[in-house]
């Protein structure tokens, strides 16, 4: 077996792992990056004009034969394994062969769909095959397991590739303090023991060596705590600006607006993700059964929807409508889900100043262009600005607690800024990569 880390090696972000067989060849994920070469925010609109062939000698897109739509005389990959719904992990999808399948969870595929709609992400899956955690499945001669995983997105996986004789794991990106740490937990029951290799993430290396160790981040019910009492005693109106996809998020301030007995208001983009994943477990959704879950239709992103002649997604729910008056009106009772390009709803809405504004993001994005603007407006109307966020990626200990379950013959950093603080941590051999390198098992 051969694996490829097209990127990923010496960065967070633009994911892209190629596995050869004897006979078969697959990709896990395709994912665009979140920085330039020179450590600077990427940002696509820079690229969207430029072909793709360019984009492969500028290094933007990974160089990787047979599979890009202009490779029409090259032989294809037997497969794409997408982990979970974060454009940093499928982003550059919509460059591939359409008949290419792919293999990824029903919700995040739904997840996806919406994203193409609602965002300037381009791109398609016609060719497509769900997967299950637990339920193994052939691509060529590869046989891949699936494990769902505790992350800040949902219907994230871990993926066992085996193949040759030889077995690897991707660990993707997750976690033990969301919402869903049983789910790890049972990961951890039913992998194999003794893999030969284990692709594992460090996302926040940095941030957990020079913290406390376990226990380093906080779980999801302890923000549900803290935006509790952060709220205690306050008359205004809550601002919440946080990922319409973290769904373990949107819970934990879903259950602290039941406690506070706030309104809690939604844009129709959420209003849908949430229509969509309700089928997968037990997700609050405009609809009788959650009365104080209201609908905003913010200016622009109606605009963009009838643009598309997609009307129907948000006709669907304009029975939960909330309007700007009765924002303005009711403003002690909101709890509202805002972001930039909201802005100009915003700044119609009357009583808004002195509001409460809760951020829950990385904190990197507050040098966007977009936040900054945000950032200017929460001045302006003598906001109280927090940060009330835990990350989406494993601590240290949770990463241990893998390494020491799969006991992998090698280590091999991905996903991390930081490759050279594996070996420090782990007694298991570590193989620092390149990205391009031919890695064979």
């Amino acid at each position: 077996m051969k694996i490829i880390i097209h990127r990923g090696t010496h960065e967070i972000g633009g994911s892209c792992v190629e596995i050869h067989s004897k006979k078969s060849r697959i990709l896990i994920d395709i994912g665009m990056p979140l920085v330039k070469k020179d450590g600077g925010r990427f940002n696509f609109k820079e690229y969207e004009n430029t072909p793709g062939p360019e984009l492969v000698k500028e290094k933007v897109l990974p160089d990787i034969s047979g599979v890009y739509s202009w490779d029409s005389d090259k032989k294809m990959v037997d497969g794409v394994l997408i982990s979970h719904p974060h454009v940093d992990h499928y982003g550059f999808f919509g460059y591939l062969k359409k008949d290419i399948c792919f293999y990824l969870g029903e919700a995040a595929k739904k997840i996806i769909d919406l994203t193409v709609i609602f965002t300037p992400v381009k791109g398609s899956i016609s060719n497509y095959h769900p997967i299950e955690s637990g339920k193994s499945f052939r691509c060529g001669d590869f046989r891949i397991t699936p494990y769902l995983m505790d992350h800040s997105a949902f219907d994230s996986y871990v993926f066992l590739v085996e193949a040759d004789g030889k077995s690897l794991i991707y660990s993707g990106d997750f976690r033990e303090h969301g919402r869903k740490p049983g789910v790890f937990r049972w990961f951890l029951e039913h992998a194999p023991e003794d893999i030969d290799v284990l692709l594992l993430e460090g996302t926040v290396l940095d941030r957990g060596l020079k913290g406390k160790g376990v226990g380093e981040f906080k779980s999801e019910t302890e923000i549900e705590a803290e935006t509790v009492k952060l709220l205690e005693g306050s008359k205004e109106m809550t601002l919440l600006y946080f990922s319409a996809q973290n769904i373990d998020r949107l819970v934990s301030f879903y259950r602290a607006s039941l406690k506070m007995g706030k309104i809690f208001v939604i844009d129709f983009y959420t209003a849908n993700i949430l229509g969509c994943l309700k089928d997968y477990g037990e997700i609050p959704y405009p609809s009788e059964d959650y009365a104080n879950i209201k609908v905003f239709f913010p200016y622009w992103l109606c605009e963009r929807i009838r643009r598309q002649g997609r009307e129907e997604l948000m006709y669907k729910y304009k029975s939960y409508k909330i309007t700007r008056k009765e924002i303005s009106d009711r403003s002690g009772e909101i709890m509202m889900m805002v972001r930039p390009s909201m802005l100009k709803d915003l700044e119609l809405i009357k009583n808004i100043e002195g509001a409460t504004f809760i951020y829950s993001l990385w904190e990197g994005y507050l040098q966007d262009y977009s936040m900054q603007k945000m950032m200017r407006f929460i001045k302006k109307k003598k906001m109280n600005f927090y940060q009330v966020h835990t990350s989406g990626h494993a601590e240290i200990a949770t990463l241990k607690k893998v390494v020491k379950k799969l006991k992998p013959g090698k280590i091999i950093p991905i996903h991390t800024f930081h490759p050279d603080k594996y070996s420090t941590l782990f007694s298991r051999k570590v193989v620092q990569v390149t990205d391009g390198e031919v890695f064979e098992v």
